[in-house]
């Protein structure tokens, strides 16, 4: 069962590659001053913020994307200042940044890590904003008409780029708004053609600028804003379809700035209240063609094939006449290596229709597709199948069955200059489409161990074939490694790489990774790689967490992991098996046993034979081995007869007798006063506990 969802997640994994862009070993860093005083957007700036601890004061990336760095409310951004290579040119960059921002999102600066080199670093200085009282804002009325927020300068200040641009929730009538430190204008701006009727601060009427309006403001003004002299004129407006067809995507008020969806429109029983010389902008559907419309009966004409506007003057009927595109069915063809282990869907997840592809067709001869790398699918080794995919955007998902993973994936459409790896959606005119299944070997061995603070260390497996990278099952998404973490198995050709490194807990802190016995070198941003082969089987991979220290700008190990000497000594032909990591055979016991860092060592030992560990007996556990740890450099191990051992009471010794230890040397305390072990007296061994 473990190993079944091994697999399973990895095959979900890869069916998450669409257009993926992540690069195997990127990352950048974002630090800033304040806890919690950043927000960070992966995407679009409307986008969800990222989830980060509140008491962290720094981040790191591992997608080349689009960011936005915004304040958190309370806060703003002084400066970023930017440090990176780019990949094209490898020109280095080392500046502050501008910022920017507007007042619907607010404050942000924009870091786009699409096109730079691994390491790039960005560092934010922020302020927290202090409470500077309120001022009362009255709308007389179009309270939907105008959008108000919050600036530090005027228009083209050069301190403008500070802004918090705070836009402020308001509504008609008389209400508090309140102020920050930073808050040292009111912007008001009119949507569409509307038109600010008048705005008075403590009773002075302001100017107008550029077509708003910017208002000082401070604890206890009174800004009054009339939109209109008077109400506008209310119009209805009705919406006829022909047929019934609904060609509409939305409908726009560009006075003021809301969209009316086709459900929303239904609702209202397709007939809106505008006010009049409101503008309307009607975007079409793009599955229907428009072919006419009527605006009180009379044909108009000024529409595209994207959409209509209009300026509402009175009560006004609009007809809409419009087909819905048909799309035709495109003709798909696969060629399948191991079909058993392939899925072809309609969509890209489990609830999605599974395509049924019939028995296929076995091909009798080699088919060649030289622009598609020279590819050529050799006759008994893949079979052929043909269907169709229809709908606007024709296109079908490709994934692996549970116990196997797409190993070759290429498209040999003659249009393609070379062998490329497609995404699991794959439109349907790129076919041909030539996909391999593999199935998943389970036969080999990866052994995790941690030694240092839980959650200091990231560990993915990666595959060349594919640009993500595959989780391990039980570390969830972040995959960190927790202590004493440990995989039953892998697949050395599916996992062909393992990269790890620290991407947290605290910043005096480093990571080592070893590797069967080798110490990895850390790439410059920190992190390790090593490849998986067959031969490495079972693979030990000892991650280290290890105090550090600031040496020139950079951070060095203080205390390295060492390697420890066990060394073994035999008396006549006493002996045992050695292993150590549970895993690993020492088969020569005349040579020393070297180890890297922490490392329990077990010995199984012969009938009649007894182990001493640094002078110590060591007693069999229920498994019936010597175990112990070593940790010290140098540790020395002895395997002698317990038959020329006689153990002895303390009240039994001679203290005139003299008494050696194994090594010969004469020790010179009373026997009862030594410590635990073995001894020689009187030519013979006896054993001390």
């Amino acid at each position: 069962m473990k190993q079944s969802r091994l697999f399973i997640v990895g095959m979900l994994l890869l069916s998450a590659l669409s257009f993926s862009t992540k690069a195997a070993d990127f990352s950048f860093t974002v630090n800033w001053d304040n806890p919690g005083a950043v927000q960070i957007i992966q995407g679009g700036v409307s986008s969800p913020s990222l989830t980060i601890d509140a008491d962290k004061t720094s981040w790191t990336g591992t997608e080349p994307d689009s960011y936005y760095v915004k304040p958190a409310p309370g806060y703003i951004i002084l400066n970023v200042h930017e440090k990176y290579i780019k990949a094209d040119t490898k020109q280095e960059i080392d500046r502050d940044k501008k910022l920017g921002g507007n007042e619907k999102y607010g404050q942000f600066c924009d870091i786009s890590t699409r096109s730079l080199l691994n390491g790039a670093v960005y560092t934010i200085t922020t302020k927290k904003l202090s409470d500077a009282g309120s001022f009362t804002l009255n709308v007389k009325n179009g309270a939907d008409k105008f959008k108000a927020w919050f600036k530090n300068d005027k228009s083209g200040g050069s301190e403008e780029v500070f802004s918090t641009f705070s836009a402020i929730g308001f509504h008609k009538g008389e209400q508090e708004i309140k102020i920050t430190d930073h808050d040292k204008y009111l912007n008001l701006s009119p949507l569409g053609s509307t038109k600010i009727f008048k705005v008075t601060l403590n009773g002075e009427s302001q100017d107008l600028i550029w077509g708003g309006y910017e208002i000082p403001v401070k604890n206890g003004d009174n800004v009054i804003v009339q939109v209109f002299e008077q109400d506008p004129t209310a119009c209805d407006v009705s919406i006829k379809f022909t047929n019934n067809e609904n060609c509409l995507q939305d409908i726009y008020n560009r006075a003021t700035g809301k969209f009316v969806k086709p459900d929303e429109l239904a609702a209202l029983n397709n007939r809106l209240s505008v006010d009049e010389g409101d503008v309307l902008q009607f975007n079409f559907n793009e599955d229907y063609t428009v072919s006419a419309i009527k605006v009180n009966g009379t044909p108009a004409e000024n529409f595209s094939a994207s959409g209509f506007s209009l300026t509402v003057s009175q009560d006004s009927q609009i007809e809409f006449t419009a087909t819905a595109k048909i799309y035709p069915d495109v003709p798909v063809t696969l060629y399948l290596k191991n079909p058993e282990g392939i899925i072809i869907r309609k969509g890209p997840f489990n609830e999605d229709e599974v395509i049924d592809l019939g028995e296929g067709e076995e091909l009798t001869s080699n088919v060649s597709f030289p622009n598609a790398g020279n590819l050529v699918i050799k006759a008994g080794e893949a079979k052929k199948y043909v269907f169709s995919v229809s709908g606007k955007r024709p296109q079908f998902f490709w994934s692996s069955k549970p116990g196997y993973w797409i190993n070759e994936a290429v498209l040999c459409n003659s249009s393609d200059n070379a062998s490329t790896w497609p995404s699991p959606g794959v439109m349907a005119d790129q076919t041909p489409l030539y996909l391999a299944a593999k199935a998943v070997n389970t036969d080999n061995t990866l052994v995790f161990f941690f030694d240092g603070a839980e959650k200091e260390a990231k560990c993915f497996a990666e595959n060349e074939a594919v640009s993500e990278r595959l989780s391990f099952p039980g570390l969830g998404s972040e995959n960190y490694i927790p202590v004493g973490y440990t995989i039953s198995s892998f697949d050395p050709d599916y996992h062909k790489s393992i990269s790890a490194g620290k991407v947290g807990g605290a910043q005096n802190k480093l990571i080592e990774i070893v590797v069967n016995g080798t110490k990895l070198k850390a790439a410059d941003d920190g992190t390790f790689g090593f490849k998986l082969t067959a031969d490495m089987d079972p693979a030990i991979v000892k991650v280290f967490s290890r105090e550090a220290i600031n040496v020139g700008g950079s951070m060095e190990v203080k205390n390295p992991v060492s390697e420890l000497t066990v060394n073994f000594e035999t008396t006549g032909s006493n002996t045992a098996d050695i292993t150590y990591d549970k895993i690993f055979r020492h088969e020569d016991p005349t040579k020393a046993l070297k180890v890297i860092g922490k490392t329990l060592v077990s010995m199984k030992p012969a009938a009649g034979t007894l182990v001493i560990v640094d002078g110590n007996p060591v007693e069999p556990n229920a498994d019936g081995l010597c175990e112990f740890w070593a940790e010290k450099r140098s540790h020395k191990v002895v395997f002698t007869d317990t038959s020329a051992v006689e153990e002895i009471e303390t009240t039994e010794t001679d203290p005139e007798s003299k008494v050696y230890n194994l090594q010969g040397i004469e020790m010179k305390l009373d026997f009862d006063r030594l410590p635990a072990g073995i001894y020689i007296r009187n030519g013979k061994k006896i054993i001390k506990k």
